[in-house]
């Protein structure tokens, strides 16, 4: 009995000890609630427990792993080398986490083999030499590494690229000059020479524009050329190229033509197709040394949302495909793998530098499009190049220029002629002055801006170089437009400098001229210009 006031003291009982039923539905709900497959093998390798993610992982029941060995789980290969392993473990058990370590592979039910890691315990629960198994199939971080690293092998190769593009740029632009003064001087020279001997100045002229090409081949792998893209029907582009090409290929190998039904309407600069079309032709002919059969066929791709997957690096749009089929040598998956790698080639030492197919991509890519390739060992080798398809327009080219000499493009106005190369510079004066211009000379942009600002009169055009020292072209320009803002500027260059490449191209009152060019079209481009 209780006194009174007395506080009572109230005894809780103690919570009861989880039963071993409980416990062990905590474990089974841990044990089907795990992401891993988890196993448990008894000392004679037989497979005692097994969870839910194990029969998704291995593509067995429960029934059908209990009692089994684990080697089922292993490759053929590697099985009888698990035994020992096992029986080695088994000797010296130990925990051994789980972790990026050796390639380990597991075998599913239908034999298809998965990347794994397993991480092994000892079972100490009273099972004497039974070892706790977890499997992760790392199926997925594999092909997120095997992604990262295609996806860093694309980043060196694309900075290969922008580099080997530069040094291209860079030397055809120096190139390019000197071939100007080449072409320049040739035609300076063919009026004045006997013409029982014009044909040597004519075959000169011939050689300097083969090596114009060759800079051109250049400026496209590196993606540095100035287009001139008209619209033009790829059926009749790829016609009058193969019938160039059919005298490449040789008679041993037959040719056939395959247009579209339709007019593929594309906007590209012909000579980058025709330049494409020899370069396929070539790799054709060497693939084909006993002859063969070349096809070149001409179609047209819808690409939409709903099959843009099937065409890598393109937008959904209307194409004009090109595809070029040989039935050739083939190649193998590694050659592929780098086919527009440049100065790469399966050919001979000194029979090509490899760079036709690098340069070919470079030119698809410059016109808004991509390249497929498929190829197998002596099945021959399939190219499709896809490029935008646009609508015809009403002048589907210029009106053809009646031909007519340098001569007939005379003028009396005042040109502004800076050029840092000095021989180039002098060639150029003098031409112009032949044609009754008055021409300012200056080897630097300071140098102009200083005649510009010291002469009174007017100056009708700047003709200027688009990369010199200190101040490129666009700048030049921009800075005697504030002066002499309706000055008209001619731009003159063998490469794109970034400056120029970055503004978008000429603006109103402004043109580009390529080097290296006919004293011809110069003139011609100036007094339209004028």
């Amino acid at each position: 009995m209780l006194k009174s006031g007395a506080n009572p003291e109230v005894c809780l009982p103690a919570e009861p000890a989880p039963a071993p039923r409980r416990i062990e539905d905590r474990f089974r709900q841990l044990l089907e609630a795990a992401p891993d497959a988890i196993l448990e093998v008894a000392a004679d390798g037989s497979i005692t427990l097994a969870n839910a993610a194990a029969e998704a992982m291995f593509g067995y029941t429960r029934a059908e792993l209990s009692g089994q060995s684990i080697e089922i789980l292993v490759p053929h290969d590697q099985r009888s080398v698990h035994a020992r392993y096992r029986a080695g473990y088994a000797e010296n058990p130990k925990v051994r986490p789980m972790g990026p370590g050796l390639e380990l592979q597991a075998q599913r039910k239908d034999g298809s083999l998965i990347p794994v890691e397993i991480s092994l315990s000892p079972n100490s629960s009273g099972h004497a030499g039974n070892v706790i198994a977890i499997v992760r199939d790392v199926s997925q971080r594999t092909r997120m590494e095997m992604m990262l690293r295609r996806s860093e092998a694309r980043l060196r190769q694309a900075e290969k690229l922008e580099a080997l593009g530069r040094l291209a740029g860079g030397i055809a632009h120096e190139f390019n000059n000197l071939l100007s003064m080449v072409l320049g001087y040739s035609e300076l020279l063919f009026p004045q020479v006997p013409e029982d001997s014009r044909h040597y100045v004519e075959k000169i002229s011939v050689s300097a524009r083969r090596a114009a090409a060759l800079t051109r081949q250049m400026l496209a792998f590196g993606r540095r050329q100035i287009l001139e893209p008209r619209v033009l029907d790829l059926n009749t582009l790829v016609i009058e190229s193969c019938r160039i090409a059919s005298r490449l290929l040789g008679d041993n190998v037959e040719t056939v033509v395959l247009p579209a039904l339709e007019p593929a309407w594309i906007r590209a600069d012909p000579a980058q197709i025709d330049q494409i079309m020899a370069n396929l032709a070539s790799n054709a002919h060497a693939a084909m040394p006993e002859g063969g059969k070349l096809t070149v066929a001409v179609s047209m791709a819808e690409i939409d949302d709903n099959n843009s997957a099937l065409y890598a690096n393109l937008a959904p749009g209307r194409y004009a495909v090109l595809s070029v089929s040989d039935t050739g040598s083939g190649m193998a998956p590694e050659v592929q793998a780098r086919l527009f790698e440049p100065f790469f080639t399966t050919r001979e030492f000194g029979q090509t530098l490899g760079m036709g197919l690098a340069s070919m991509y470079g030119m698809v890519a410059q016109n808004g499009g991509n390249v497929s390739v498929h190829s197998e060992r002596d099945a021959g080798t399939t190219f499709q190049i896809y490029l935008p398809s646009v609508l015809p327009e009403k002048e589907l080219a210029p009106a053809a220029v009646e031909q007519q000499g340098a001569e007939d493009f005379r003028g009396t106005e005042t040109i502004l002629l800076v050029e840092d190369q000095a021989p180039l510079l002098e060639l150029s004066r003098e031409f112009l002055e032949r044609l009754g211009y008055r021409v300012l000379t200056a080897s630097l942009p300071e140098k102009a801006i200083e005649i510009s600002h010291e002469l009174g009169g007017k100056i009708d055009m700047l003709l200027t170089d688009v990369l010199m020292p200190g101040m490129n072209g666009r700048e030049l320009a921009h800075r005697l437009r504030k002066q002499r803002p309706e000055i008209k500027v001619l731009y003159v260059s063998g490469f794109v400098d970034r400056a120029f490449e970055n503004s978008g191209g000429p603006g109103p009152e402004e043109a580009f001229m390529e080097k290296p060019y006919s004293l011809h079209e110069l003139a011609r481009k100036i007094r339209e210009m004028l």
